[in-house]
């Protein structure tokens, strides 16, 4: 029964929410609460979450392990982030400033860092399995795209040339929205698994 009652709840749940969204106007906002239910069971996990990683920073900051420095940073940063957050609100603007001041140059940073990562993991790869048609074409595409974001190409809007440029341009965002299709269908392949009992990943498998 431990392992049966699991997979109805959630099979019954999932259900629930699918037909729901296709009876929308039969459903009487029932679809609504059953969301705003999933919203507090998430926040309550991340809540969750948080605790056991704040517990596990002091706990090296006490024990005095190795990285405790950046425990320290951690811990001081989200003291005064949630201060800062009670005392502004997230609507104000001088806390906005603070964050993003913060947080926009320690994302472009790491994707200065991810960009070398894979520049070197392409080399790499070449040396491992030689000049193969899909390395030379990553790495080609990526020295290509590297060049034309600099911004040293610069043309008449009107030209020929500036039509080729902008349609080059609009190759990586070709390949990122056909990333997001593939993680879209891998999620549905993994929800309709759990759906169908075929994946537990709330219990021990039979």
């Amino acid at each position: 029964m431990k392992k049966v009652l699991p997979i109805i709840i959630t099979t019954l749940s999932g259900l629930l929410i699918l037909a729901g969204y296709y009876f929308q106007v039969r459903s009487g906002g029932v679809l609504a609460v059953l969301i705003q239910w999933v919203v507090l069971l998430i926040s309550t996990a991340a809540l969750i979450g948080i605790g056991y990683l704040l517990r596990s920073h002091i706990n090296r900051m006490l024990k005095q392990k190795k990285g405790r420095l950046a425990s320290v940073i951690l811990l001081v940063s989200f003291v005064a982030t949630l201060v800062l957050g009670f005392v502004f609100s997230l609507d104000s603007e001088i806390f906005r400033d603070l964050v993003l001041n913060i947080q926009i140059p320690v994302e472009v940073s790491l994707l200065a860092v991810l960009a070398v990562v894979l520049f070197s993991s392409s080399t790499r790869l070449i040396k491992v399995r030689g000049w193969t048609p899909l390395s030379i074409s990553f790495l080609f595409g990526a020295i290509v795209f590297l060049f034309l974001d600099l911004g040293w190409l610069r043309t008449d809007s009107s030209t020929p040339a500036a039509v080729v440029l902008n349609l080059i341009r609009r190759l990586p965002s070709a390949g990122a929205r056909g990333i997001l299709l593939g993680i879209a269908l891998g999620g549905l392949i993994v929800g309709l698994r759990v759906l169908l009992a075929k994946d537990r990943p709330f219990g021990e498998k039979k």
